[in-house]
């Protein structure tokens, strides 16, 4: 290894004098030698060069994107953000190590929640070039002999001393590595390229901030998110109404009160980023059709046509998120529970949610069998209310990833066949591992058992309590959104 030490005052100037150029006065040469060598490089040769501040010119990036801290939203991720410039500026002037600075972050969320925008508009904050690809790009150059190239290419193009973020989309499709190899061939692949991804994120010289997006954040290499790799994980979430209202405002200009979008937004529900950004592109392009100004009136009617809810089915809304609500303060899963229902829907939606309870949880910070099954029973006892009641379910708690249903079954599967609290105690691979596989037969039964034993107790808690679960759905039903504390009464919130 050849140690070089870094310049000196002196050396840019000896470099001056070697090019027929007038060398720097001693504050400038000074503060030079302070900043990346790309700065240095592009002050020595340039011709003429007086102020100080004329150094900030070459690390200064001219950009026409939205900077980040200018954008609404994104308030999961804009203290490390934040952070991060700070950090960046300190090591542009030599006051901080780049191993010190945090310089890579997995943002993940649903399609259209920003990812992409992220890393562009934290470019422009940082007054960085983005360089952005996708895993998937690297893999249709052809087989493995293709794609390594095409992988190390990118991180060449960035490691050059300039500074950048590399976006680097679907990271998720990078693979992973089996805890125990099976020996088929497909083993082997995934290991060498994940392997040399590995490799080359290692070796990313300074200046490079790694920006990795995902919409399944469980499917990737453990890996690649240990620290000194991409060790800070951010979830963007859909926006809420204040913040849908002020994502219209920003794509409209600002030209209209927020005042007046937040009804606007209320009606956009479920709406990502992105979908709002196009619903504020129709509005301008109906106003200059008509060659005037954006009116509210042109986003209003770019509003999804919503259906109503009949009083029958906002009655079956309450009772499901009264049965959860209940169930999660009886079991001692939460001390208080917040229900919310809608009157309307928009039938566009892929899915959309009636009802929603959201929970001020008890730490569960070394679960039990006992905890795990209550946590099976609260995801149950919606679907045990509306039986309770009504005498049949609706379909309101299966049919996606992430839906009562879904999560109790994923609970029972990790319980039997990972955490080894199963009849007999056994472990048949990770919890990542059991979400592309099936368990022996055996185990798929005692899955099914146990989902069934806790639903049954539901059943039997919902039809003891079923007059308090219809007082409780009928406050709901009233107020819309109601929130109950442990051992005390439901309160409109």
């Amino acid at each position: 290894m050849l140690f070089v030490e870094p310049p000196t005052a002196q050396h840019p100037n000896a470099a001056r004098r070697l090019s027929g150029n007038r060398p720097f006065s001693d504050d400038v040469a000074a503060m030079l030698v302070k900043r990346p060598q790309n700065v240095v490089l592009a002050a020595v040769l340039k011709p003429t060069f007086t102020e100080i501040h004329e150094i900030d010119d070459f690390d200064r990036l001219e950009t026409d994107g939205p900077n980040l801290f200018e954008l609404p939203g994104y308030d999961e991720v804009k203290p490390w953000a934040r952070d991060l410039v700070e950090n960046v500026s300190r090591w542009c002037q030599r006051t901080l190590e780049w191993k010190l600075a945090r310089t890579g972050v997995l943002v993940s969320g649903l399609p259209g929640t920003g990812k992409t925008l992220f890393a562009s508009a934290l470019a422009t904050a940082l007054g960085m070039r983005l360089v952005s690809t996708t895993v998937g790009a690297w893999q249709a150059t052809g087989t493995l002999d293709d794609m390594l190239p095409a992988m190390r290419k990118t991180f060449e193009s960035v490691n050059d001393g300039k500074g950048a973020v590399l976006f680097i989309d679907e990271i998720d499709a990078i693979g992973t590595r089996l805890t125990r190899p099976s020996g088929h061939h497909g083993d082997h692949y995934w290991q060498v390229v994940v392997t040399d991804f590995l490799t080359l994120l290692s070796a990313l010289g300074e200046g490079v901030i790694v920006v990795a997006a995902t919409n399944y954040p469980d499917w990737i290499d453990p890996a690649i998110l240990r620290a000194g790799r991409i060790d800070d994980h951010f979830t963007l979430s859909l926006p809420n109404k204040l913040t849908r209202a002020e994502i219209l405002s920003h794509h409209a200009g600002g030209v209209l009160p927020l005042e007046s979008l937040v009804d606007i937004a209320e009606d956009l529900d479920g709406k990502a980023g992105a979908d709002l950004e196009r619903l504020v592109r129709d509005a301008l392009r109906a106003a200059r059709n008509e060659d005037r100004e954006l009116e509210l009136r042109d986003l209003e009617a770019q509003l999804p046509e919503k259906l109503r809810y009949t009083p029958e089915q906002c009655l079956r809304l309450a009772v499901h998120e009264s049965g959860h609500a209940l169930a999660a303060l009886a079991l001692g899963h939460a001390t208080s529970a917040t229900i919310e229902i809608k009157d309307s829907f928009d039938p566009s939606l892929d899915r959309f949610l009636g009802g929603t309870t959201t929970y001020d949880l008890v730490p569960d910070y070394l679960p039990t069998a006992t905890t795990l099954r209550n946590r099976i029973a609260v995801s149950l006892s919606g679907m045990a209310a509306e039986v309770a009641v009504f005498g049949d379910p609706s379909i309101g708690s299966g049919g996606t990833i992430g839906s009562d249903v879904e999560r109790a079954t994923a609970i029972a599967r990790r319980m039997v066949g990972s955490f080894g609290l199963g009849k007999t105690p056994v472990f048949m691979g990770t919890v990542k591992e059991l979400a592309d596989k099936p368990l022996p037969e055996r185990l798929e039964v005692e899955v099914s058992q146990i989902i069934g034993e806790e639903y049954e107790r539901m059943l039997s808690m919902m039809t003891e309590e079923r007059e308090r679960v219809l007082a409780l759905a009928a406050d709901v039903v009233t107020h819309r959104i109601v929130k109950l504390e442990r051992g005390g009464l439901a309160a409109a919130a």
